[in-house]
């Protein structure tokens, strides 16, 4: 064999070697959710009820991403959080420390998402969520995180409330919208380890941050009808998916008082999907 063959041969042993090593740190999945963002200080004013306030910010995120919302401004995030407080006020006698059950309720009674609680996740079971586009509501002991632009109570619980909006396996980090950081809250990167080791439920026993490791996985159950239409469609994100009939819209557990008229303009916005048959 010549010299010239003989390089060429280790040449491509070489890159067939290292090749597929390339190839797979190439092939680390991303995933980032455009969910708008607001602070759970809309105004500013780190004052009551808005210093409590990172369950109704998580809630009203995950809700406007899925009615479609591209952003969410200031006056717009206190016109939806507010009602939130006289319905907690009213149903718990409260609206401090919000756990996950109460979460669940609020979103499953009053708004338009689902929320199944779901305890001792694990990291695959959030990161699958993820990818299909459905943020994550999370339940946090917030000393364990160590944000610096946090606001606490010397002494308080240290519960603290967030929405989980994509990963990054190349860095070993999620995506999180954290309302209680109003300096980088938007898209803040946490850990792996940070994220999944700081998961606590609010305990009411003892009104710490010490309950068990619990998520809420979310998902869309916008329905609108244009008016003087009998055509409705189910609304994920930007996509508009029309529902065949009655029978399947029934199927799919529905409930007729669901549904809220929205005009042409509004239905027009968001893209056709395809059609739920089943």
């Amino acid at each position: 064999m010549t010299r010239t063959k003989i390089i060429l041969a280790i040449t491509v042993f070489s890159f067939l070697i290292i090749s597929p090593q390339r190839t797979q740190a190439q092939e680390k999945e991303v995933v980032k959710i455009k969910v708008p963002y607001t602070s759970e200080v809309p105004l500013g004013s780190w004052t009551k009820p808005w210093n409590n306030a990172c369950e109704e910010a998580s809630m009203v995120m995950a809700e406007s991403y899925y009615s479609g919302f591209e952003s969410m401004d200031k006056g717009t995030a206190v016109k939806y959080m507010s009602p939130l407080f006289t319905i907690e006020n009213k149903i718990f006698g409260g609206n401090a420390d919000t756990d996950s059950v109460r979460t669940a309720k609020l979103l499953n009674d009053y708004l338009s998402v689902n929320a199944l609680i779901k305890t001792a996740p694990t990291l695959e079971e959030i990161k699958e969520q993820l990818r299909q586009s459905k943020p994550v509501i999370t339940f946090h002991y917030a000393k364990e995180i160590k944000n610096p632009n946090y606001h606490w109570r010397v002494g308080g619980s240290y519960y603290h409330v967030m929405l989980l909006v994509g990963f990054d396996d190349n860095t070993g980090e999620f995506f999180v919208h954290d309302s209680g950081d109003d300096k980088t809250g938007e898209y803040h990167r946490y850990t792996y380890d940070i994220i999944m080791k700081s998961l606590k439920d609010f305990n009411f026993k003892n009104h710490k941050a010490d309950g068990p490791a619990r998520v809420l996985f979310t998902d869309s159950k916008v329905l609108l009808k244009e008016k003087n239409s009998p055509a409705v469609y189910y609304i994920f994100h930007d996509t508009k998916y029309p529902i065949a009939n009655s029978e399947v819209f029934l199927a799919h557990g529905w409930k007729w008082s669901q549904i809220k008229s929205a005009e042409g303009k509004t239905i027009q916005k968001f893209k056709t999907g395809a059609l739920i048959e089943s």
